[in-house]
């Protein structure tokens, strides 16, 4: 393993035995085998940066326990712990989107749900489902559209404008698949005529 490019801590870990023992053994094993280090160093070089290590593996179990008891991604708000958790899975997205994550990090992040969706990208589509709510309420209750110019209250004046904002992405081809999916399946009269 230690030829392999493992680290004496990943071999301790992967064989539940004290990292004193791992690294007496690989000294008395440099010792018969000259040479056998330096196959170590060349093998771990190979790994990369950004090889999956055991203080990775550890801070990727954090955040599954973490969202196994939540129920969601840590944020930024809360206690120190789970700042540093945020903190880290925000690293990993950054990575992940300059493309410089390696697929078995990517695999091994694949369990934990959204930790590859921005925050900020997260508030908006949860906002966005929020709006279609509304607007689906308002429909149901009104039988007819909202509109943002001859509106009858404040309410209806924000879902216009928030239906016409649809309307014009729809139009620029910037409406993203799922929400114009959404919206056919919610309301599929919703479409401008243009």
């Amino acid at each position: 393993m230690f030829i392999a490019g493992l680290t004496a801590r990943e071999i301790a870990d992967l064989c539940k035995k004290n990292i004193a023992t791992v690294h007496l053994h690989l000294k008395k094993r440099e010792k018969y085998e000259p040479g056998f280090y330096i196959k170590h160093v060349e093998a771990l070089e190979a790994r990369g940066p950004h090889r999956v290590t055991t203080q990775w593996r550890r801070r990727m179990r954090e955040a599954h326990e973490f969202y196994s008891t939540h129920g969601r991604l840590p944020l930024r708000a809360g206690d120190f712990s789970e700042r540093s958790l945020a903190t880290w899975i925000a690293e990993q997205r950054r990575l992940y989107d300059r493309n410089e994550l390696p697929q078995a990090k990517i695999s091994l992040l694949g369990a934990l749900p959204g930790w590859n969706v921005n925050e900020r990208t997260q508030e908006n589509e949860m906002r966005w489902r929020k709006k279609l709510a509304l607007f689906i309420a308002f429909v149901a209750t009104e039988h007819r559209m909202p509109r943002y110019r001859t509106y009858a209250t404040q309410e209806e004046h924000v879902l216009g404008v928030w239906l016409h904002n649809q309307h014009q992405r729809r139009a620029q081809n910037r409406l993203e698949l799922w929400k114009l999916e959404a919206l056919n399946k919610a309301v599929p009269g919703w479409r401008s005529r243009s």
